[in-house]
């Protein structure tokens, strides 16, 4: 096997020190009442669900699970899809979530079991459907399983038991629910004779969905038993009080914080905005309604930003050049300073206005023509003053701020060894905060750090999984005594020293509100709020403590239910299971129907870039890999656009190693990808503008929405673009 992954060695027979894995000790797991009450629906071979709260041992309850279920225990036929062997997949869905579960499954089964932690970022050179089998556990990530289920490299009867960790999103388009719609195929539409893994599902909350009623609240329960094919909800009902002992549920705080009572800069911003909303209204008054050019009054609200987007969406399948690229420059201008008032909103006016200073340094550098120049100068002109304004940071401090410092330094006040996790909305926000902290003398003590996904290139402040993993292991050991994060560390990250959790202007629905309550871990933890009083965070975080309580209701109801009336609640369930299916196969004749209609209304139609309109290529251009990457096979393309190189970044079998731009304008088309070893430009669809033959034209946000269908990439293809050496160096 050519892949050894780092820390979870294979054993060979050469390896004459260690001894067979008949004979290897385990480690004891210790087990409380409460936990082997959860485990125990499980152990006995059901498909189940255990529902508990963050930080009562789940994972522990799920290796429990795993080292009864690989020893034999059970009555579960293993399928011979591959062999008699039992393999057990643990499903993430958050790469950092990967080397932390491996570690904990290592504690308790290595050196007898071997371990697989596997991603899209390990996957690149990896043999997945010969990989997979020669393991007894597999940690990875839901897409990579989906993808190898997808291509059919490996089939579901591989393993003999999937546990899918914060199983909750196993709903609508989620990587979880494709899987689980493969296997409910199988089992229930197909009547498969194989023998299919059994299923168990963790979370800490199921929540209730768009529920309004007990009644509602217990039908999405059920249909989250429905998804994951679930003949039972473990709770703890029998060890209640031991329970609360070892799980203390932090104290909650909401602190309403009042904005700045002076903002100068936030008055400059608006007033930019103001002339750049005139001068469009009069540029565009031949080609647009009044009321497509009338704003909001409050610009810093989500609906200025929409009706900003819709605008751009109407000017660009204008006709007429020049108007249509003056609201697209005047869009995009306007985005940026709605950005820049949130972050003014959010974090020190300083970090507002270096936001804007790097947009209009990228423009610049990029260059601009006549129509980018009169925008850039609404900020040059104003520049100064918003200097100003930012240097005095006395008298314009953001109260928010203000007192999310005192917050912290209260804390550690308190208790010199704690450990803060800082929420935010945005990556930028987490940017913000972290250079405020790193400039604050008393805050930088802490040696701040931050956590966010790894969607984005480490240029736009994206992270690898290895620096993800770096970080929680600095916020472990008290390295970094405080952590900055977006929602990626809201779930399963397991920081058992953590006792703060500041939500700042960070209200999701009432599970995100349980979940990142959840990660204060330590006793005598705290969970608080700040909130500005005008934004409605407030009301939002009212509401969810109801969903909360609702979401309690209806658990109960539906314990009893399984019960007492246990076939009652699996009629439920297959119900619900079939309406689903009906559901499916509704959408599949559509999606067929759609699919056919598109093939006709492509023909002909031509993609323009959205900011130039200059002509980039037709529809007939584009071929499709993997389902979702959109690449042009035209060989004249590349004298159309500009490679800039991008670090590499590997994701299952293909690469990024480049971005791709107009030539004419330098618009953001996409990224260039390898696959198979060929370059492939990868567009996005949002970046231009459809023209059909007859010159009407359209846009849209994503390509799934495409009025048009594109075929799957074949090897012609392949072979048609490396034609020659030459044709090759061009892509």
């Amino acid at each position: 096997m050519s892949f050894v992954p780092t820390g979870c060695e294979k054993i060979t027979p050469l390896q004459a020190a260690k001894p067979p894995p008949e004979q290897r000790e385990l480690k004891d797991i210790p087990m409380r009442g409460y936990q082997m009450e959860l485990a125990m629906p499980a152990l006995e071979g059901r498909n189940t669900i255990i529902c508990a709260p963050t930080g009562s041992g789940k994972t522990r309850v799920a290796i429990k699970i795993t080292r009864d279920h690989l020893e034999g225990g059970a009555s579960f036929e293993v399928g011979a899809g591959v062999d008699a062997r039992r393999r057990v997949v643990f499903l993430v869905n958050k790469v950092p979530l990967v080397e932390q579960q491996c570690n904990a499954f290592r504690e308790y089964l290595s050196p007898k079991y071997d371990i697989l932690p596997l991603s899209g970022e390990t996957t690149a050179d990896i043999p997945v459907g010969e990989t997979l089998p020669d393991y007894d556990v597999i940690i990875l990530t839901a897409q990579v399983l989906e993808n190898a289920l997808r291509d059919k490299l490996i089939t579901l009867d591989t393993f003999s038991m999937l546990i899918f960790d914060e199983c909750h999103h196993c709903q609508k388009n989620d990587p979880y629910n494709a899987i689980m719609t493969r296997y409910i195929k199988q089992k229930v539409e197909m009547k498969s004779s194989i023998s299919l893994p059994q299923i168990i599902g963790l979370t800490a909350s199921l929540g209730v969905g768009k529920a309004k009623s007990q009644k509602e609240a217990v039908e999405h329960i059920l249909g989250a038993c429905a998804n994951l094919d679930a003949e039972w909800i473990s709770q703890v009902v029998e060890h209640t009080d031991e329970l609360q002992k070892y799980n203390q549920k932090p104290d909650e705080e909401v602190k309403p914080v009042s904005g700045r009572s002076e903002d100068p800069f936030a008055d400059m911003i608006n007033m930019i905005m103001e002339d750049i909303e005139k001068t469009l209204a009069i540029e565009a008054s031949k080609h647009l309604t009044t009321a497509d050019l009338e704003p909001p009054s409050q610009r810093e609200k989500q609906a200025y930003e929409e009706w900003v987007v819709t605008l751009a969406r109407k000017g660009a399948i204008l006709k007429d050049k020049k108007v249509s690229r003056a609201i697209h420059s005047a869009t995009t201008h306007l985005r940026k300073y709605f950005d820049a008032l949130a972050i003014n909103a959010d974090a020190r006016t300083k970090d507002a206005l270096q936001y804007l200073d790097k947009f209009v340094t990228g423009l610049q550098e990029a260059g601009f023509d006549d129509t980018d120049e009169d925008l850039v100068k609404h900020f040059t002109e104003a520049k100064g003053y918003l200097q100003e304004y930012a240097a005095d940071a006395k008298t314009y401090s953001n109260p928010k701020l203000d007192q999310l410092k005192y917050m912290i330094l209260q804390a550690y006040e308190e208790k010199p060894d704690s450990r803060c996790l800082l929420f935010c909305k945005t990556r930028a926000l987490t940017i913000a905060l972290l250079t405020w902290m790193q400039e604050d003398p008393d805050l930088s003590k802490l040696n701040p750090g931050s956590l966010v996904g790894a969607g984005a290139s480490e240029s736009t402040g994206g992270m690898t999984q290895n620096q993800q993993v770096e970080l929680l292991e600095m916020f472990t050991t008290g390295g970094n005594k405080i952590v900055i994060s977006t929602s990626v560390a809201e779930e399963g990250i397991d920081i058992a020293k953590c006792n703060f959790v500041f939500r700042y202007d960070y209200v999701g629905n009432e599970i995100g509100k349980v979940q990142t309550r959840g990660r204060g871990r330590a006793e005598g933890s705290k969970s608080v709020l700040i909130a500005g009083r005008e934004g409605g965070d407030v009301l939002k975080e009212k509401l969810n403590t109801i969903r909360e309580k609702l979401m309690e209701k209806a658990m109960l109801q539906v314990w009893h239910m399984q019960r007492e009336k246990h076939d009652d609640f699996m009629r439920a369930v297959r119900r619900l299971q079939e309406e689903s299916k009906k559901e499916r196969h509704l959408a599949q004749a559509l999606k067929e129907l759609h699919r056919k209609t598109k093939k006709v209304h492509g023909m002909g139609m031509k993609l323009l870039c959205v900011k130039c309109k200059e002509f980039a290529c037709n529809v007939s251009d584009f071929r499709k890999i993997k389902e979702n990457h959109h690449v042009v096979v035209d060989k004249v393309f590349p004298q159309r656009i500009i490679i800039r190189p991008h670090p590499p970044k590997k994701i299952d079998d293909w690469e990024m190693n480049g971005k791709v731009y107009c030539r004419n304008c330098r618009q953001d088309w996409g990224i260039q990808m390898v696959y198979r070893q060929v370059s492939f430009p990868t567009l996005k669809i949002e970046s231009f503008v459809l023209e059909k033959p007859d010159g009407s034209r359209l846009t849209c946000r994503k390509w799934k929405n495409a009025p048009f269908d594109v075929e799957d990439i074949t090897p012609d293809d392949i072979s048609g673009i490396l034609g020659t050496p030459e044709e090759e160096d061009a892509y």
